[in-house]
């Protein structure tokens, strides 16, 4: 069996991915990141690392038209993941190759004519953190 990577690996690996989504937002949008949650377990000991950022873009921001635009700006560093599921509100899941297959949801909420895109991802299987 082959080591698996480091938690600081995937870590960083999915926080790479995560800001290649939030770089083809405006410029002036404002991230929000959540505390790191606790590892949750996969194959063996190992563990797997989550992270979720909330992004508030400008007042005209078109949420529909950048989740449509997205994995064509991303280019081939991500797939679309058909998930199967008919939502009521613009999302697309990813995987992003590039970094190191992470798995990505990116929707979009709306509330008060303001817009904000969430984002979600789960690393490959690590090594546990020694902390």
């Amino acid at each position: 069996m082959s080591q698996l990577p480091t938690y600081a690996e995937v870590q960083d690996e999915t926080h790479r991915a995560m800001q290649r989504i939030v770089d083809e937002l405006p410029p002036d949008s404002t991230v929000e990141r959540d505390p790191d949650g606790t590892p949750f377990g996969c194959e063996g000991d190992g563990v797997f690392y989550t992270a979720q950022w909330v992004v508030h873009p400008g007042a005209d921001f078109d949420g529909q038209q950048f989740i449509d635009g997205l994995p064509g700006a991303l280019g081939d560093d991500f797939e679309v993941e058909d998930t199967g599921l008919a939502l009521d509100f613009p999302a697309v899941s990813l995987v992003a190759v590039a970094y190191g297959d992470t798995g990505m949801n990116v929707s979009v909420a709306a509330a008060g004519g303001h817009s904000s895109v969430g984002i979600t991802a789960t690393s490959q299987c690590a090594q546990a953190p020694s902390d």
